[in-house]
C-alpha cells in the first residue's frame, strides 16, 4: 500500500481513518482504548446524547487513564446563523484540517467507503443519532490515526428538529432546526507505550468479551489516497 493509503475502522461511535503505516499492535491499542473510554463514559454518565458535555469529559479522562497523553485540546460552543446550513460532519472536517491538511479529502473518501457498507453505516448510526419523528440528537466523532500511535479526534454534539429518518452524517441541516448550541471538541494525543503495555492483555480480553456481546469494532475497508485518483 502507498503512503497516502488509509483504512476505515469503527470503534464504538468513533469513525477512524487509520494510516496504512500504523502497525497492527498500535492500531489495536487505539481501537481498544477508544472503546474502553466510551464504555466507561456510558457507565458513569449515561446517554452520550442526553448528557454530551459531561459524557465527553469522562470519555477523555478514560483515554488518559489508559496512557494517552493529550498534546492539544479544543473546545467550542457555537450558535448557528439562522440563514445557514450545517452538516454534522462539517465542523469536524474543518478542525481536523487545521491539524492535517489532507483531512477534508480523507474524510470525504472515508464517508464514501462507509456509504457502501450497509452494516457499518447502520452500526455507526446507533451511536451517532437518537431521535424520533419530532427531533434528533447527534453525537459524531471522526479521527485520524498515525504511527506512534498518535490520534487526532474531533467530536460534535447537537440537537435538531429534523426527524431521525431524515438525518445523515453528510446531509446539511437548516440552521433554524438546530436547538441551542453546537458543541465541538477536539484533541490530539500520543500513547505512552510504557504505561499502556503492562495492561494491554487485560484490556484486549475485556474488549473481546464486549465484542462478543455486540459489534463495537468493525473494519470497513480501504480508503485510497489522492495518488490513486
Amino acid at each position: 500500500m502507498g503512503t497516502d493509503d488509509y483504512w476505515l475502522w469503527m470503534s464504538g461511535g468513533t469513525l477512524l481513518l487509520v494510516a496504512a503505516q500504523v502497525p497492527l499492535a498500535q492500531r489495536q491499542a487505539v481501537l481498544d482504548s477508544l472503546l474502553y473510554a466510551q464504555l466507561v463514559a456510558d457507565k458513569a454518565q449515561g446517554s452520550r446524547f442526553a448528557h454530551y458535555s459531561p459524557w465527553y469529559g469522562r470519555y477523555r479522562r478514560g483515554l488518559s487513564e489508559r496512557g494517552w497523553i493529550m498534546t492539544q485540546l479544543f473546545r467550542e460552543r457555537r450558535c448557528t446563523d439562522a440563514a445557514s446550513v450545517l452538516a454534522p460532519v462539517q465542523p469536524l472536517s474543518l478542525w481536523l484540517q487545521t491539524r492535517h491538511e489532507a483531512a477534508g479529502s480523507l474524510i470525504e473518501r472515508g464517508l464514501n467507503t462507509l456509504m457502501g457498507n450497509d452494516d457499518g453505516l447502520q452500526n455507526l448510526r446507533r451511536y451517532t443519532f437518537e431521535g424520533d419523528e419530532s427531533s434528533t440528537r447527534i453525537t459524531l466523532e471522526i479521527g485520524l490515526v498515525h504511527p506512534g500511535p498518535v490520534i487526532t479526534l474531533c467530536s460534535v454534539g447537537l440537537q435538531t428538529d429534523e426527524p431521525l429518518a431524515q438525518v445523515a452524517i453528510e446531509r446539511p441541516l437548516p440552521a433554524r432546526t438546530i436547538q441551542g448550541e453546537v458543541a465541538v471538541n477536539g484533541l490530539s494525543a500520543q500513547l505512552d507505550n510504557e504505561r499502556f503495555e503492562p495492561r494491554r492483555a487485560e484490556l484486549r480480553a475485556l474488549i473481546e468479551r464486549k465484542q462478543q456481546e455486540q459489534c463495537y469494532l468493525l473494519d470497513l475497508g480501504a480508503v485510497l489516497g489522492a495518488e490513486h485518483e
